[in-house]
């Protein structure tokens, strides 16, 4: 029995999506010019303003580059007319590859498509093809709730995510930016920035992330040092309430007695009460107050 797994869930789920953004198989749904394939000049393509994937890895183009010299670009890119030009909608790796190879023309398909569905589009295609590093999806993912009003509900079902992975992905936009740059780099995992940010102080977070990569430590690593950290602050925090529960009662009782009391505490809960006095007079006073008869004694 063939055994699906949560990736092949994943893969399935977002092929619907991009075929739902993108329905070429059903010529019901459009005109034959709007999706019929047309040659177009190279330099007449521009990309995506709003394009998920701010870096592209040279290693990875340079590979698509050769095959592409040698067998061509198979399959068009998405445009959408724009300013007298096309912009790329899905497909800019192509694209780069293409032109890295020389090609004076690439294949295209031509959609009338908005700014939301040109961002979706180009989105899903990415995470189809080649996983985005999580800082750009995470911000491609904000600009479709920032500038087309998603909710997080509402997106995650139309990239076929679950609601809480979109959350998770949106926190990382929390972090600091040379954090968020390593991350974009693959210095650090998923897993390595949702460990910093259980840590709300900033420079904590820098500290730590330093640390990482150092000793290119694992998130396991991480996760003992950040709950040994959160400890210390928990112990700290303790501390500093009973430094000033001590500091009022020492107060309190040097108004009673009307001279200096200091309490030494223990770290097992025992201590010392110390009542200053610089005269027999002062002190006679005291024993005064806490109820001392020498006749009783």
């Amino acid at each position: 029995m063939l055994k699906v797994t949560d990736a092949t869930k994943r893969r399935t789920a977002l092929g619907q999506g991009l075929d739902a953004l993108i329905p070429l198989s059903d010529p019901a749904e459009t005109n034959s010019s709007d999706k019929s394939v047309r040659q177009v000049p190279i330099d007449s393509l521009r990309p995506n303003p709003l394009q998920p994937r701010q870096r592209f890895a040279e290693e990875s183009l340079e590979d698509l580059s050769r095959s592409i010299k040698e067998m061509g670009v198979i399959q068009p890119l998405i445009v959408r007319s724009k300013a007298g030009l096309y912009e790329i909608v899905a497909g800019e790796r192509r694209w780069r590859a293409a032109t890295m190879a020389g090609f004076s023309a690439i294949p295209v398909i031509v959609r009338q498509l908005s700014d939301a569905e040109s961002l979706e589009i180009a989105l899903i295609e990415n995470l189809q093809r080649e996983n985005l590093n999580p800082v750009d999806t995470a911000e491609a993912y904000d600009t479709l709730i920032r500038k087309f009003s998603y909710t997080h509900e509402a997106l995650a079902k139309r990239v076929g995510k679950d609601r809480s992975n979109i959350t998770n992905y949106l926190r990382l936009l929390k972090l600091p930016e040379p954090i968020k740059e390593d991350l974009r780099g693959d210095k650090l995992s998923m897993g390595h920035a949702r460990t910093l940010l259980a840590v709300e102080h900033v420079p904590t977070q820098l500290s730590l992330h330093g640390k990482v990569i150092r000793k290119r430590l694992s998130v396991r690593d991480l996760e003992r040092i950040v709950q040994n950290h959160k400890n210390k602050q928990s112990r700290s925090r303790k501390l500093n309430q009973q430094d000033r529960e001590t500091a009022s009662l020492e107060q309190g009782l040097s108004r009673h007695f009307s001279t200096k009391v200091v309490i030494r505490n223990k770290i097992d809960g025992s201590g010392r009460l110390e009542i200053h006095f610089h005269s027999g007079e002062a002190l006679g006073s005291i024993l005064e107050a806490i109820g001392y008869n020498e006749d009783n004694s």
